[in-house]
């Protein structure tokens, strides 16, 4: 599993929503909940035997006393029921309906010398975190969003285009568009050179707009100042940007140094506009740190009828 920054926010979340710090401090229960339940520490034992080929290794009760909690070999399996007991009672409607009560028993009366924690691990990682990512992914890219909101327009004619100036938008102030109306989308980065990723949250969808067989085939930056091109579906159909629900869309550009290596990105006739699913996200973000320069752009869009 590679490891990015949308794993360190899950695990963070989860371990600020579960164990508050008390008087400005973190817990033990949740420095030990990040490091146990981090993908990256799934091999360490909770605490190292007394055998000496083993007490040299790392195991998360030595991480934790570097840390400056002491000594916990003697508590290191209450925290971890601790830790296990908090969860289940967080989530256990969720952790059933999931992994079946069964399976959660088997977590909650282990047995002896069973690590209760790895099942608890699987369902955190399996079916919770592609949760989270789903309604995370854009929420952290805006994060990283630049300050300029006037990067994106829209107009219904395209004799309008050359005129067309990209509008001074308020902070948290949506555009305005019509329902049922086909808009043209006018792109204005201050990058030039590089790629362009175009994001949709629409209102019961999201989706990649560029690249894609529906809008923008071609995402070099130097060719994306209006959408959709003329080479794309909905140009031939002439639908362009039609928007058919009412509510806030949302659109996410990022500017990118080099193209993005992922299969389900290339413009194809069988996904016109490819779905962003959870899975989908994290390729996307894993794709994204193997680059270091890239930067990101953020516009609401209210649709009235």
């Amino acid at each position: 599993m590679q490891i990015t920054k949308l794993h360190s926010e899950f695990i963070s979340e989860i371990a600020d929503g579960l164990f508050p710090r008390e008087n400005g401090n973190p817990t033990v229960q949740g420095e030990f909940f990040k490091l146990r339940y981090h993908p990256d520490k799934y091999g360490l034992e909770n605490k190292n035997s007394n055998d000496k080929a083993e007490t040299e290794k790392t195991s998360i009760c030595q991480i934790l006393k570097k840390e400056g909690w002491g000594d916990l070999t003697s508590t290191i399996q209450r925290i971890s029921s601790q830790v296990r007991d908090c969860l289940l009672v967080e989530y256990s409607e969720v952790i059933i309906a999931d992994i079946g009560e069964e399976k959660v028993n088997s977590i909650k009366h282990p047995g002896r010398g069973k690590d209760f924690w790895k099942n608890l691990y699987q369902w955190l990682w399996d079916y919770q975190f592609p949760r989270w990512v789903e309604v995370n992914f854009l929420p952290c890219l805006e994060k990283q969003a630049d300050k300029n909101g006037d990067w994106i327009n829209f107009a219904d004619d395209v004799a309008e285009i050359d005129k067309l100036h990209i509008p001074e938008v308020a902070d948290n102030k949506p555009l305005k568009l019509s329902l049922e109306k086909p808009y043209w989308a006018f792109i204005n980065l201050p990058e030039s050179d590089g790629y362009l990723l175009l994001l949709n949250q629409g209102v019961v969808s999201r989706c990649v707009v560029c690249p894609s067989q529906a809008f923008a085939i071609d995402y070099e930056l130097e060719k994306i100042r209006l959408l959709p091109q003329k080479e794309s579906l909905t140009y031939e159909l002439g639908c362009r940007f039609t928007f058919k629900e009412v509510g806030v869309e949302k659109f996410v550009a990022i500017a990118l140094e080099k193209p993005l290596d992922l299969e389900w990105l290339k413009p194809n006739e069988e996904e016109i506009a490819p779905d962003l699913t959870p899975e989908r996200m994290q390729e996307l973000w894993q794709e994204l740190e193997k680059q270091d320069n890239w930067r990101v752009y953020s516009q609401e869009v209210e649709i009235v009828g």
